[in-house]
């Protein structure tokens, strides 16, 4: 009886996420109320709230279970980087933008953006941290491989490497949101400046 409970509540928590993750992206996640997401759902109110805190914690759940299904391909890239540091990093980086480009897509994006800039909704920080754990980390861990493959220098400072290419890899996805650029152009923008970042840090 009880892993039945469980089943049902499993199930109800995945039609909230689904149904959420549908109406942000034909809606817009301002213009989406907990009322239409319930709806959507086939469930009460209540029960949402049952579930889920408040609509701004379905951005930080959808975006983690997300997250979790590329960590694998992050993983595969740091058991294997191959010969060319620039190439397993840039593939770590794009793997980060193909996540945020198929999460809800830009138009969302834009919106939840626009909405922090402007001081509004509470997951800026809850983003903020799933961020840190979903690419910081995995590419810290990318390139203290390289050190001991002796393709970066042993005395490189990997945080402020780390810190750098966070920033760069936010910066095209914010690009990419404001013009709506391809993964080609990401791609070609990020070769450019991860070749002068690993120019910093490879071995003699």
């Amino acid at each position: 009886m009880t892993g039945l409970r469980d089943r049902q509540k499993q199930a109800r928590r995945e039609a909230i996420y689904r149904a959420a993750a549908k109406l942000f992206a034909e809606k817009g996640y301002g213009a989406t109320t907990v009322d239409d997401i319930a709806g959507e759902a086939g469930v009460s109110v209540p029960t949402f709230y049952a579930y889920v805190a408040t609509k701004a914690d379905l951005i930080i759940v959808i975006y983690a279970h997300d997250r979790a299904l590329i960590d694998l391909e992050k993983q595969a890239i740091i058991n294997d980087p191959g010969d060319d540091p620039v190439e397993a990093i840039i593939a770590m980086m794009l793997t980060e933008l193909k996540s945020g480009e198929e999460f809800l897509g830009h138009k969302v994006w834009r919106e939840i953006v626009v909405t922090t800039i402007r001081g509004r909704g509470d997951f800026h920080e809850g983003l903020d941290r799933l961020n840190k754990r979903a690419f910081d980390d995995p590419v810290e861990r990318l390139l203290r491989v390289l050190v001991r493959r002796g393709q970066i220098a042993p005395d490189a400072d990997i945080e402020d490497a780390v810190a750098v290419l966070s920033d760069l890899v936010m910066a095209v996805f914010h690009q990419q949101l404001g013009r709506d650029h391809d993964m080609a152009w990401a791609e070609t923008r990020l070769r450019r400046h991860v070749t002068t970042v690993m120019a910093g840090l490879a071995a003699d």
